[in-house]
């Protein structure tokens, strides 16, 4: 099942602020979902506060006090480090290939 999850706007903002975001990243950000209808995808949200150096710990932190659970955390970051990869366009190394 989906789960969505709903902030108000100055609700939103205020945890960003928390976690460290500047005024002007936090204004790209309230750019971000004006620009998509008030919806962004957790993935594509969770890359745009990358870009904006917040490291993982501080996203983790910030999806758990949200209400998102460990393993749906681990996916969230599965699918960021796929689409990234798929952004990159590059080859990474997919198998190790043993020998006799």
């Amino acid at each position: 099942m989906v789960k969505s999850i709903v902030f108000l706007k100055e609700e939103l903002r205020r945890k960003m602020r928390q976690y460290g975001l500047s005024e002007e990243k936090i204004e790209d950000v309230s750019r971000t979902f004006e620009k998509n209808n008030h919806h962004i995808d957790t993935i594509s949200f969770v890359i745009l506060l990358e870009r904006f150096g917040l490291d993982r710990r501080s996203i983790t932190e910030f999806l758990k006090d949200v209400g998102i659970d460990d393993i749906t955390i681990i996916n969230i970051f599965g699918k960021v480090d796929l689409k990234k990869t798929e952004m990159s366009g590059s080859r990474e190394i997919s198998n190790i290939i043993l020998e006799e």
